[in-house]
C-alpha cells in the first residue's frame, strides 16, 4: 500500500495535514451558479420551504383515504381469516351452533306466535311489553346476524331499519323500555 512506503518524515507531513476543510462561501457560490447555468439545478420563487394550502389539503385528504382504505381491508381480511381459521379448528363447533340457532328459531317464531295469540285480549300496556319484548329480540338477532356476515346488504338493512323505527318511535312516544333478556 502507499502509506506503507512512506519514510518516516513523509509520514509526519503527512499526518499534519488537515483532514477536512470547509469550502469557501465563493466558491460555494460559484458551483451553484455553474450548476444552475449547465441547467443542472434550478431554483424555485417560492423556495422549497414554501407549501401551498391546496397542496397540504391534498396531501392530508390523501394521507386519511390511505389509512382509513387500509384499516377498512385489513379488518375485512383479518374478519375472513379468523372464520375461516376457527372453522378449520372446529369444524364440527359451526355445524353444532348452526343447528342450535335453526332450533331455537323454531321455538323462537312457536313463542312469538304464543305471544301474539295472548296479546289480542290484553291491556294496551300489556301489548306494548310484548312488542317491546319482540323487537328486542329481534333486534339482538339481527346485530348477531350482522356480526355473522358484515357484507350482507339485507341483514344490514334490517339493523338500520329497526334503527330508524326506534328513532322515529323515540321522537314521537318521548322515551322507550326496552326489555332485556
Amino acid at each position: 500500500m502507499l502509506h506503507d512506503e512512506l519514510t518516516p518524515e513523509e509520514r509526519e507531513g503527512y499526518a499534519r495535514l488537515p483532514r477536512e476543510r470547509m469550502p469557501s462561501r465563493i466558491l460555494e457560490e460559484r458551483t451553484v451558479r455553474a450548476l444552475k447555468e449547465r441547467g443542472l439545478i434550478r431554483s424555485h420563487p417560492g423556495g422549497w420551504g414554501r407549501v401551498r394550502p391546496w397542496m397540504a389539503a391534498t396531501a392530508v385528504a390523501a394521507s386519511l383515504a390511505l389509512f382509513a382504505s387500509g384499516l377498512v381491508v385489513g379488518q375485512g381480511m383479518g374478519a375472513r381469516q379468523t372464520a375461516s381459521a376457527l372453522a378449520a379448528i372446529y369444524p364440527d363447533e359451526a355445524a353444532r351452533a348452526a343447528a342450535t340457532v335453526q332450533s331455537t328459531g323454531t321455538a323462537h317464531r312457536t313463542a312469538l306466535a304464543a305471544l301474539v295469540e295472548a296479546t289480542r285480549s290484553a291491556q294496551p300496556e300489556e301489548m306494548e311489553r310484548a312488542r317491546e319484548v319482540a323487537l328486542a329480540s329481534f333486534w339482538a338477532s339481527a346485530a348477531e346476524i350482522v356480526r355473522l356476515a358484515p357484507d350482507d346488504p339485507l341483514a344490514a338493512r334490517i339493523l338500520q331499519g329497526l334503527e330508524r323505527a326506534q328513532q322515529e318511535g323515540a321522537g314521537a312516544e318521548g322515551t322507550r323500555n326496552v326489555v332485556w333478556y
